[in-house]
């Protein structure tokens, strides 16, 4: 899936994004988050989703600032620019076609159960990481 959306970004015009900076537009995408919570989101260090939002920041895609109520002059969010929302159409448009894609593909039965078992591990997984606890299926 990374390497069909990657294809697509550079297909479009958008050489200079990588496949770490696909961490940074993951649903349901960047605008108005905090950098802390992009970073939660894709499992990195502060840091390194600081340097990836610098890099996505120089090429145009986004920009850093403060939100309109904030309480804490040191918060920060991050805002796509015009630029970045047309990239984050490509992903979007992608996604949806790969997704018609494997539907096609598997028979809507075989997808529906494709997409129940992988729910559900992602469930596993999240309550895998530090903090929480797995106690069993929610289903």
């Amino acid at each position: 899936m990374r390497h069909e959306v990657i294809d697509s970004l550079h297909e479009a015009g958008f050489q200079d994004i990588l496949p770490a900076h696909l961490g940074v537009f993951q649903h349901p995408g960047p605008d108005g988050q905090k950098p802390g919570v992009l970073a939660r989101r894709a499992r990195a260090s502060k840091q390194a989703m600081n340097h990836l939002l610098h890099q996505l920041e120089a090429g145009g895609y986004l920009v850093r600032g403060k939100p309109a109520n904030a309480s804490d002059q040191r918060s920060h969010v991050v805002r796509l620019t015009e630029r970045g929302w047309e990239a984050d159409a490509v992903i979007r448009r992608t996604m949806t076609r790969l997704d018609q894609e494997w539907r096609a593909a598997l028979g809507e039965d075989a997808y529906r159960n494709l997409a129940r078992g992988l729910e559900g591990l992602h469930e596993i997984i999240e309550a895998q990481s530090p903090g929480a606890s797995y106690s069993g299926p929610t289903r």
